[in-house]
Order: structure tokens, then C-alpha cells, then sequence
């Protein structure tokens, strides 16, 4: 399966049903009276974390997600059934943003995550039957459910990342440690993904990702690059692999150059515990590495491992847990390394441009909500969409820009010819 962890989306929830105007004909029942019903809501877009998900691939294929419409309205009072909500299931770390770049859903649990609302059903003309007005024809068209063009954003959610040169062991150890089965072997970038396992420790667990590994200049996009760094943000703690056993290896130069990396790349990293494991204690040079490393970091504590002799997989396990549980404890650490979960999009103002010399167009969602709420099927419905155009300000509007009389004014695909007299407060 191919790991995509970036990809872009439109997303639109479904529209709501229209409203209807309808009076009650029976035979020998005069004045039957409006019976029209309201239309339905319109399916939301939901996303909702799933563990069994760890790509971003099914978007690649399919970028285009729309949700069911609500049903229109009937006669006899009849409602439209709403429509079902779409909830899509993404990877746990997935990050929405919108078109400008900004965070409007942070995925990092199995709760619902509203990304679109479906357009709400429109009323039918029994809901405007009142003592003055015993036969309505007015009705509501539904609204539009929420359009998005969206930048989805994979950011593997693991308590701890192993980070290393390329052939330090860090898959072998994960393997060893974890349900996780990553492909091991002696050659560089044998890792090309994130892998994830989750680590069982007595009756404790928690998520370690093996992360492909890094070289010098990778935050520059040398190797694997910054493609895969990002998922490092997610982590609590860092476990370093190092290779203390290989003959053509510097584990201190290797130390400080996955230290620069993880500085130059995010600042935040540097500050999170770390875990440094000191791989392939069965081979020759080893002490000869350990020796030279303690000299050079001397407050910094080693685990020596050998895949060969399995050793010391309980002691790693008790280093990870007891790293992971001072941050969990700490919640200033905890909150330091963490993203907004919700942004809310605001709505575009109205405003009016100038089309050519006699023709304006009002433009801002209040507005188009509006129009497209208010059907103009009858006379009455004209005059309630005059009445609500004149609420939110948009008349004044007009009056401000010096409009002259029979200018064409242009909401969408509606035109009216603007006059000053047939505009006047007192007539709504």
C-alpha cells in the first residue's frame, strides 16, 4: 500500500430540501388552509479517527467527498426526511486545513469532527399561518450545505519516535519490542514509511513509530528530507538508535547530527526527553564507542542492546515507559508540542463591486443565504427577501456607493432594476 501523508480535497455537505406552498383540497372542506410541509437538512461531512487507517491513499483516488441532499417538503404537513450524515473515516494525526492554510480539525481521537454542516430544510407556508395572514404563499428554499477545498495533512500520532541513521537497528528494536512487523535489512532506507507498533509493557502500552532514517542536512531535503521529520512532531519522547558496534561508525557524530536535524527542523524537539539506545554491543568496537561517547556526554544514560543476544528488551521497555510518563505528568510539556484542535471559518462580508458602468453586484454569504433561501415564487416572498436584503444592510449599501436610479443591481443569477422610491424602509 503506498503511504500518501499530504493531499488536497473538496468537501461539500449536502443541501437541505425546499419547502413547499400547498393548500389542503378535499372535496366538501372549504378554506382547507396551507398545508405545506418543510423541507429536510442536508447530510453533514463528519471525519472520525480510525486506528485501522495509516495513509492518506483513498483520497488520492477519490478527492471528492459530497453528502446526500435532505429531501423537499410535501403537501398534508408532510416532512422531507433529512438526509444521513457521511462520516469518513482518516488515519489518527490527520490535520484539515482550509484553503488559506489555516487549522480547522485536529484528528487525534474517534470523536466526531464536524468538517462541513449540511444546509438546514426550508419551511414550508403552514409555518408562516398567522392571524393576519390565515393563506400564506411564502416558503423556503433549503440551504446549501458547506463547500470546502481542503489540505489534508498526515502527522503519524505516536507516543514515541525512533530516530537514527539509516541501518542503526531502529526497525529491529521495534520489531523486538512490538507488535509492528517493518522489513529489516542490511542496506540503508530498508525503511521508506513511518511504521507504527504498539508496545505492551506489563499492563501498560503505548504507540512507538520507527521513522525512516535521517542524515545531515535532511530538514534541508537531503535524503528522505522533511518528508517524514514532520511526523516526528507528534511524539512525546525521542529514542535515539545508535550504532556503537560498527568499526566506520561515530555514534558521537551521529548523536549530534540527528540533534541538529531535529533543532533546525522544530525548535519544540530538542526540548523533549530523550531515550538513547546504544545498538550492537556484540560486535568489537563497541566499548571503544561507549568509552569515548560517556567521556563526551557524560550526563546523558545509555542502554546497551544486541539484537543478536536480545538483550535488555525489558530495560528498554521500562526506560520508554518511565521517559513517557514524567511528559504525561507534565502537562506544560504535553501542551508545548500540540496543535489547535478547532478553528472556526468566519463569514466573507458583503460588499458590492462594480460590474461596467450601469450594473452592480452584492457579493458576501449573508447575502447569497439569503437569496437562496427565499424562493421567488410569489409576491410575498419578493417582498420578504427586499425586507431581509434591507436588514443586513445591503440598501444602505447601495445608497453609499451614490447607485443611480435603474442601475441593474445582481445577487448570483437575480437582477432588479434600483430605485430610490421603491426602496424606502417604511414599505417593508
Amino acid at each position: 500500500m503506498r503511504f500518501i501523508d499530504e493531499v488536497n480535497i473538496f468537501v461539500q455537505a449536502g443541501k437541505g430540501g425546499n419547502g413547499i406552498i400547498s393548500f389542503r383540497r378535499e372535496a366538501h372542506v372549504d378554506k382547507g388552509g396551507p398545508d405545506g410541509g418543510d423541507g429536510g437538512n442536508g447530510g453533514s461531512v463528519f471525519f472520525k479517527g480510525d486506528a485501522g487507517e495509516n495513509t492518506l491513499l483513498q483520497f488520492y483516488y477519490q478527492n471528492k467527498i459530497v453528502a446526500k441532499d435532505g429531501e423537499n417538503g410535501k403537501p398534508k404537513n408532510a416532512y422531507g426526511a433529512n438526509a444521513e450524515d457521511l462520516i469518513v473515516k482518516v488515519p489518527f494525526g490527520t490535520m484539515v486545513y482550509d484553503k488559506e492554510n489555516k487549522l480547522i480539525a485536529d484528528v487525534i481521537d474517534d470523536q466526531l469532527y464536524l468538517i462541513a454542516k449540511g444546509g438546514k430544510g426550508g419551511r414550508g407556508n403552514l409555518k408562516f399561518k398567522s392571524s393576519r395572514n390565515t393563506a400564506p404563499r411564502i416558503c423556503e428554499n433549503g440551504l446549501s450545505g458547506e463547500k470546502h477545498e481542503l489540505h489534508l495533512v498526515l502527522k503519524v500520532l505516536a507516543d514515541i519516535g525512533f530516530v537514527g541513521k539509516p541501518s542503526a537497528g531502529k526497525s529491529t528494536i521495534l520489531s523486538l519490542i512490538s507488535n509492528a512487523k517493518p522489513k529489516i535489512a542490511d542496506y540503508d532506507f530498508t525503511t521508506l514509511v513511518p511504521q507504527l507498533g504498539m508496545v505492551q509493557y506489563y499492563d501498560k502500552s503505548f504507540v512507538v513509530a520507527d521513522l525512516p532514517g535521517l542524515i545531515e542536512k535532511a530538514s534541508e531535503g537531503k535524503g528522505l528530507g522533511i518528508q517524514f521529520l514532520k511526523h516526528i512532531e507528534r511524539c512525546k519522547v525521542i529514542a535515539h538508535i545508535i550504532d556503537f558496534g560498527s568499526e566506520n561508525k561515530n555514534p558521537i557524530e551521529d548523536y549530534e547530527v540527528i540533534n541538529n536535524e531535529l533543532k533546525s527542523y522544530n525548535l519544540k524537539l530538542e526540548q523533549l526527553p530523550q531515550v538513547v539506545i546504544a545498538n550492537k554491543s556484540d560486535l568489537p568496537s563497541f566499548e571503544q564507542h561507549l568509552s569515548e561517547f560517556k567521556k563526551k556526554f557524560k550526563k546523558v544514560k545509555l542502554i546497551p542492546y544486541s539484537a543478536l543476544y536480545n538483550e535488555n528488551i525489558d530495560v528498554i521497555k521500562n526506560a520508554l515507559w518511565n521517559a513517557l510518563d514524567k511528559v504525561r505528568q507534565n502537562v506544560s510539556l504535553v501542551e508545548q508540542n500540540e496543535d489547535v484542535v478547532v478553528v472556526s471559518m468566519k463569514k466573507d462580508p458583503i460588499k458590492i463591486h462594480r460590474l461596467n458602468e450601469n450594473t452592480w453586484e452584492i457579493t458576501g454569504e449573508e447575502v447569497i443565504e439569503a437569496y437562496e433561501r427565499i424562493p421567488l415564487v410569489s409576491l410575498d416572498n419578493l417582498w420578504r427577501l427586499n425586507k431581509k436584503l434591507s436588514s443586513l444592510g445591503v440598501h444602505d449599501l447601495i445608497r453609499s456607493h451614490n447607485v443611480k436610479n435603474g442601475d441593474t443591481i445582481r445577487i448570483k443569477d437575480y437582477e432588479f432594476s434600483w430605485n430610490e422610491e421603491d426602496f424606502q424602509q417604511e414599505k417593508y
